[in-house]
């Protein structure tokens, strides 16, 4: 008798519900967590803090974001550069956090406060990259103009002259042991001894990669593999000692923008131009399961601690998965708490409007 109105209460529950997942499914594929910020396009890059607690991404509209990763909602305010954002960065302490800015500078941030660390350094070019060194004393910085510049980190002043590629340079890496390495926009890869300045042992691909140039380059955990992801679609594996090729090229489809290896070296992510992030195992080359859907062409991608993955959407979201299984990173986490809440608050509303219901209709008169 009573069950009529307390079901078309809970279906108005349910659609108003607070349920925190934000931002659209994927268009095919696998499903994705992700976080879009209304009126901001662009994700140009993201990175992980190292202890995994929380997600840099930075943007064209020349601001970046932090995110808490339990959550998946946004850590204090976005952090103004001035300029278009071309890559972000974390110090391996996580006490800093490094902007790559179009307007010519780096700038150093301090991720708790939101503040700027100190002023910004000059390129005088647009900056494509960052990186910071293993023991956190160095900042090398990816110029447009043609170079690779150096900086200690605890002064802000230069580390030696610029190191002059030829070309652009569209992202730097550095390896565990301190090698560096420079993603040259003429298809080189170029590997550099930071005592001469000068390059370490042979122009790795010169040319290999001309269609596009080498957009991304990332060391293994264990420094023995270096990859690079080029614009004509490959990803091709080198090993930094010989600086021969290690295994086939790895072939995408479409031109790669980002590279990255899981913490254990297990798994290699690009991000793709076709608004996809591929997985592979970079010791068979082979697919690692199916292409992640991003719904547009992915910038960057990240992994962070647990299996998670981050990609950079051209669509201004960030998405967030699990590697292992694909799914949205959220689902065995914070999501997950959160969904849990709004589901319980629904129910228990739907049992106050039950018994609400049910006192009303027994005091009625008969």
């Amino acid at each position: 008798m009573t069950a009529g109105l307390p079901a078309l209460t809970v279906v108005a529950l349910i659609t108003a519900g607070p349920v925190a997942l934000a931002g659209p499914a994927a268009a095919s594929g696998q499903a994705t967590a992700s976080s879009r910020v209304p009126g901001v396009t662009g994700v140009t890059g993201v990175a992980f803090s190292p202890d995994g607690t929380l997600l840099a991404s930075g943007y064209g509209d020349g601001t970046i974001r932090l995110w808490d990763v339990a959550t998946g909602r946004q850590a204090g305010s976005a952090l103004q550069a001035g300029s278009a954002v071309n890559g972000v960065a974390f110090s391996p302490d996580g006490s800093l956090l490094a902007s790559a800015d179009a307007d010519g500078t780096v700038r150093l941030w301090n991720p708790v406060t939101g503040r700027p660390a100190g002023s910004p350094l000059p390129t005088g070019s647009a900056v494509n990259g960052v990186a910071f060194s293993p023991d956190g004393s160095l900042l090398a910085s990816a110029g447009a103009s043609g170079d690779v510049r150096l900086w200690v980190v605890a002064t802000g002043r230069p580390a030696g002259s610029p190191l002059p590629t030829g070309s652009a340079v569209n992202g730097v890496a550095f390896s565990p042991d301190g090698k560096l390495a420079s993603a040259g926009a003429d298809g080189a890869v170029r590997l550099w001894d930071l005592v001469t300045g000068q390059v370490y042992g042979s122009v790795l691909g010169a040319g290999a990669g001309a269609a596009g140039g080498v957009n991304a380059v990332a060391f293994s955990p264990g420094g023995t593999l270096l990859a690079a992801g080029y614009g004509n679609g490959t990803i091709r594996l080198w090993d930094p000692a010989t600086g021969q090729p290690a295994g086939s090229v790895l072939h995408s489809g479409s031109a790669v923008n980002g590279v990255a290896f899981s913490p254990g070296g297990s798994l290699l992510a690009s991000a793709d131009a076709d608004g996809t992030v591929r997985l592979w195992n970079p010791v068979t080359g082979q697919p690692a399961g199916s292409p992640l859907q991003a719904g547009s062409a992915v910038n960057g991608v990240a992994f962070g601690l647990d299996g998670k993955l981050a990609g950079a959407g051209a669509n201004g979201a960030v998405h967030l998965w699990n590697a292992v299984t694909g799914e949205p990173a959220g689902r065995g986490g914070g999501y997950w708490i959160i969904l849990a809440g709004a589901v319980l608050a629904i129910a228990l509303s739907a049992l106050a409007v039950l018994i609400t219901t049910r006192e009303i209709w027994l005091a009625r008169p008969r």
